[in-house]
């Protein structure tokens, strides 16, 4: 009895000392995330890194709204091309080229769509009206392949809000310091910004952080405004006039820190605008860029304690069928796809809780056990996506081919499209020259042909004057001959009796009359061509010009008939 006494009294005493040693410790402020029995944090346990990922310009409907699972597009919605107007447009299939619409998603713009939470102004709102109806359209899985599989594998959020209605900067911002500032467009102020961000608060914990920018150039507050508005830690002060300006490196560097296995605690990567599905840049370019992003990722051992956060900025004016809530007095953005990409997220579950831009940087700080940065953008704990007992995803590296286009500029397009005006101008220019030269040359041998032969072409004819002189001499007079005529081609006899042909015998040759005409009467055309000679040409009036007549017409011309 006296040992069971002592062996209970043994036990008290060390449960004591163990309620003792625990209670400071929570008065020090020991970070409340120890209290969750799931997540152990602090180096050793499953999230010892956080990366987050922001692309650009797309709503969830524009991207997830036909998926199963998810909130999704209504059937029968129809938004009116302009206010009022009874012709409306129904969300369609997009095809690549309407994919790249340069939509507008201003502050004004996107207030106009959201219409006090109506969301039937997404159309009409848009100033150019010729692509205002394409705000309507979607992508589907055989769009975006490479993310709908992401969302098969881990956690889709479908109720995550931008956190300001004025575009990429203000949301950009709310994603490092859990507010907008108040910004109201994509324009850097010219003193600055100055707030608060999750990077004080690494830097006084002594974790480690790092902003890797696309195509980044160490140029500190002279970096353009572009570039700026992808990256507002650029534009604050505090950190680019501080020892942690060297924090912010070229995307570069992420590969080769997964290399050697040196990821930062905290890791923001921003793509470049040619690579941020910013339209009218292509979805299929930016899921290139994030694919080998994450394949590099899932090929190291940093994977198994890793979770990545993938967002958007805004929704580039595409259309969202869910109203935005209020928060703090202040109506949020447009629906943005958002992802939780871990070995521990949710295998293909869809998570309905609502969300903000600004619940990024109270993640980071639930998972390294700093105070929130922003009570009021807070919300529901993203945390919960997470399941730290399930047996963690294996990774799944994305081998399919991805041809990345750069995008030329706008100026190089209209060169092009000049240069080849230009060329089709010449080559119709060349082609017209050529078709006057034939035609001109086949004019010059028409009147060549029809003129009449001069100079030796003239002696070298067929039949020359000189020729014909001598026939005109011989039909004048039997006893002259052109010493210059040729031989008399055989001509064929007439047939039947008549002129030139042998008389009856004792008949009279020069009687006449039809009582005693014998035989075929004479041809008329000789006789006429005989008797009206035509007048020789104008170029040569001297000599008179006689047709060719037959051989027994010359020989009764020249008297030459049988007595």
């Amino acid at each position: 009895m006296r040992r069971l006494s002592r062996a209970a009294l043994a036990v008290l005493v060390a449960l004591g000392a163990t309620l003792v040693s625990w209670v400071p410790a929570r008065a020090v402020g020991a970070s409340p995330i120890f209290s969750n029995p799931l997540v152990t944090v602090g180096g050793t346990g499953p999230i010892q890194h956080v990366i987050v990922i922001i692309q650009s310009g797309h709503s969830f409907d524009n991207y997830f709204g036909t998926r199963t699972g998810v909130d999704p597009i209504p059937p029968k919605t129809c938004l009116p091309i302009v206010v009022g107007s009874r012709v409306c447009v129904r969300s369609y299939p997009l095809n690549p080229d309407e994919a790249r619409a340069g939509l507008i998603s201003t502050l004004g713009v996107t207030r106009k769509a959201i219409d006090n939470g109506k969301m039937d102004r997404f159309v009409s709102a848009q100033p150019n009206a010729a692509i205002g109806t394409l705000a309507m359209g979607y992508l589907n899985g055989g769009d975006l392949p490479y993310y709908w599989n992401l969302a098969s594998r881990f956690t889709l959020l479908d109720h995550f809000f931008a956190t300001s209605q004025a575009g990429a900067l203000p949301n950009r911002l709310a994603a490092v310091s859990g507010t907008d500032g108040g910004l109201v467009s994509n324009t850097v102020p010219a003193a600055g910004i100055n707030l608060p961000t999750v990077f004080d608060q690494l830097a006084q914990k002594h974790l480690s952080w790092k902003y890797y920018v696309q195509n980044y150039a160490a140029s500190g507050n002279s970096a353009p405004p572009s570039v700026m508005t992808r990256t507002p830690v650029l534009a604050m002060p505090s950190v680019t006039g501080s020892a942690q300006a060297h924090r912010i490196v070229d995307t570069s560097q992420y590969f080769h820190d997964i290399d050697v296995s040196q990821l930062p605690a905290v890791s923001y990567i921003s793509s470049s605008r040619a690579d941020s599905e910013q339209s009218p840049q292509g979805s299929a370019q930016g899921e290139a860029f994030v694919s080998s992003v994450l394949n590099a990722l899932m090929q190291s051992p940093t994977w198994y304690h890793t979770a990545v956060l993938l967002t958007y900025d805004n929704s580039g004016g595409w259309y969202d069928h869910v109203a935005p809530p209020v928060v703090a007095g202040k109506q949020l953005g447009v629906r943005v796809p958002t992802m939780l990409i871990s070995p521990y997220a949710r295998a293909g579950y869809v998570d309905h809780n609502q969300f903000q831009t600004a619940s990024i940087p109270d993640f980071i700080d639930k998972v390294f056990g700093m105070p929130a940065l922003n009570a009021d953008a807070a919300g529901t704990n993203l945390l919960g996506a997470l399941n730290l007992k399930q047996a963690p995803i294996a990774p799944t590296i994305e081998r399919r081919s991805v041809v990345t286009l750069v995008r030329p500029s706008v100026l190089g397009i209209y060169v092009l499209y000049l240069g080849a005006l230009l060329a089709a101008g010449l080559l119709l220019t060349l082609a017209f020259l050529r078709m006057r030269r034939i035609a001109s040359a086949s004019d010059a041998s028409v009147l060549t042909s029809a003129a009449p032969p001069t100079g030796e072409g003239e002696r070298g004819s067929s039949r020359s004057d000189s020729e014909d002189d001598g026939e005109a001499d011989a039909l004048l007079s039997p006893d002259r001959a052109s010493p210059r005529g040729s031989p008399e081609p055989p001509v064929p006899e007439p047939t039947g009796k008549g002129l030139g042909s042998e008389p009856p015998a004792g008949g009279d040759p020069d009687a006449g009359g039809e009582d005693e005409q014998v035989g075929t009467p004479i041809e008329v055309s000789a006789a006429s061509d005989f008797a009206n000679p035509p007048t020789a040409p104008d170029h040569d009036r001297s000599k008179p010009r006689w047709r060719r007549l037959p051989k027994w017409a010359r020989s009764a011309a020249a008297g030459d008939l049988p007595a």
